[in-house]
């Protein structure tokens, strides 16, 4: 937040949700501290954290492709994609929450999703070029 140098009307309308989650929180974490075993309690709980991340990915989305950005846009974007990859991270850990009773514990390793799966993100999203491409006809 502190590299967004303006604001723009999707900016706001996707950080609203953001800071309503945020709120959320303390209510999935005070059922997940009583149920920490219970399917319904892990899914609640990340299922908030994987929206929360979810938004604040779409902010970073916004503030890079809008020129928001103060800061250097190819890191925003970097930064974008880990909390990408963090979010899918507490989605799978949701739908594991239903087959393994200790599905929570994959929650402590979320902050390697950041690094390793926004790296993979990363490079999913860049387009590759075939250098045999370059003289092949164009239709």
């Amino acid at each position: 937040m502190d590299q967004i140098g303006r604001l723009s009307n999707a900016f706001t309308a996707w950080h609203a949700p953001f800071l309503l989650l945020v709120a959320f929180l303390p209510f999935p974490t005070a059922v997940i501290g009583a149920s920490a075993t219970n399917p319904l309690a892990d899914t609640l709980f990340a299922g908030t954290m994987a929206a929360m991340v979810f938004c604040e990915a779409v902010i970073r989305e916004i503030s890079t492709r809008t020129g928001l950005t103060a800061g250097d846009p190819a890191d925003t974007r970097h930064r974008a994609d880990g909390s990408w990859a963090v979010g899918l991270w507490f989605v799978l850990s949701a739908a594991l929450a239903w087959l393994i009773p200790y599905a929570f514990v994959l929650w402590f390793l979320a902050p390697l999703a950041s690094p390793y799966g926004g790296a993979l993100i990363s490079r999913l999203r860049t387009p590759h070029k075939n250098p045999h491409d370059a003289n092949a006809p164009r239709l």
